[in-house]
C-alpha cells in the first residue's frame, strides 16, 4: 500500500517562525513582519479549530495599517512538532495567556479569536484581564449559540455558515495533523457557554461576524455584547462574508481590528 502524501502551503517570507518556551513546553508562534519584537499594539489572533493558515490574510492585512500581528500556533496543528498544550480550549486561551505574559511586556494587546478560537480568546482575556491594563478582546465569527450545542443542528447550520467560503481557504496539511484534535477541540466548544463567561470580562471587547454566517448570528452576536457587563466599552459589527471571512473580507476584518488596538492603547 502506497503512503499518504500530503503538501502544505507555503507562508511566505514575510511570516517568521518564533519558538517560545512556555513553562517548558515550546509553542510556536507566525510573526508576520516584525510581530512582537516592537512597542506599538500588537495583534495576536487564536484561529480557530487550531488551523493557523487561514488567517494569515488578515495578519497581513494588519500589518499594511501599520498594527504588528502573530498568530499563535496553538494547540500545534501548523507542524510537526509535539503539541505544547491539550486541544482544548481553556488550556489554549490559557497557554495563550502565559505566552502574552512573558512575550509582550506592557505593549498594548488585541487577543483575536476567530471560531473556536473566539472561545479560547475568552478564556486568555479573563486570565489577563484583573493584571493587564492594555487589553482588547476580539470575538470574530464566536461559536457556539445555545441552539448549536447538539451535533444534528451544528450539522443543519454547517453548510449555511460557509456559504461563502471553499476548502481552498485551509492547508489540508494542518487539517491532517489535527485530524483527532480537531474532534477533541469541537466536542469541548460544544460544552462551552461563553455568553456566561463574558459577564465576567473587564476589559473592551468587539464581537463580530460575517454576515452570511449562520454560527454568528445577530442575534447571538448581541446576546454576547449584552453579557459583557463588566466590559468598558462594547462593539459589535457586521462585516462581509460567512463564517470565514478573516481569509475572504481580511481588510474589512482588519479595519475592525484596528479600532480594537485603539481601545488597547487608549489611556486607562
Amino acid at each position: 500500500m502506497g503512503g499518504l502524501l500530503v503538501v502544505g502551503r507555503a507562508l511566505g517570507p514575510d511570516v517568521h517562525e518564533r519558538l517560545t518556551s512556555v513553562q517548558g513546553r515550546v509553542v510556536r508562534s507566525l510573526a508576520v513582519g516584525d510581530g512582537a519584537s516592537g512597542t506599538g499594539p500588537l495583534v495576536v489572533i487564536l484561529p480557530g479549530l487550531g488551523l493557523p493558515f487561514y488567517t494569515l490574510r488578515t495578519a497581513r492585512a494588519l500589518l499594511s495599517r501599520g498594527i504588528d500581528c502573530t498568530v499563535l500556533d496553538l494547540p500545534g496543528f501548523g507542524s510537526g512538532r509535539p503539541w505544547p498544550t491539550r486541544p482544548n480550549i481553556h488550556a489554549i486561551g490559557l497557554t495563550a495567556a502565559r505566552w502574552l505574559e512573558s512575550e509582550t511586556a506592557d505593549r498594548p494587546v488585541v487577543v483575536l479569536g476567530h471560531s473556536t478560537g473566539a472561545q479560547a480568546a475568552l478564556t486568555a482575556a479573563l486570565a489577563l484581564g484583573a493584571r493587564r491594563r492594555r487589553l482588547s478582546l476580539v470575538m470574530a465569527g464566536p461559536t457556539f449559540t445555545p441552539g448549536q450545542r447538539r451535533l444534528p443542528r451544528l450539522a443543519r447550520t454547517t453548510p449555511l455558515a460557509y456559504r461563502n467560503d471553499g476548502p481552498h481557504e485551509l492547508d489540508p496539511v494542518e487539517v491532517y495533523r489535527g485530524r483527532t484534535g480537531i474532534i477533541a477541540m469541537l466536542q469541548g466548544s460544544l460544552r462551552d457557554s461563553p455568553e456566561e463567561r463574558i459577564v465576567h470580562l473587564p476589559t473592551p471587547v468587539t464581537v463580530t461576524a460575517g454576515v452570511h454566517d449562520a454560527y454568528a448570528p445577530v442575534e447571538w452576536l448581541d446576546r454576547l455584547a449584552t453579557s459583557a457587563r463588566c466590559a468598558p466599552s462594547v462593539r459589535t459589527s457586521l462585516l462581509g462574508g460567512s463564517h470565514n471571512n478573516l481569509f475572504t473580507h481580511p481588510d474589512e476584518v482588519a479595519d475592525l481590528v484596528v479600532l480594537a488596538a485603539g481601545d488597547a492603547a487608549a489611556p486607562g
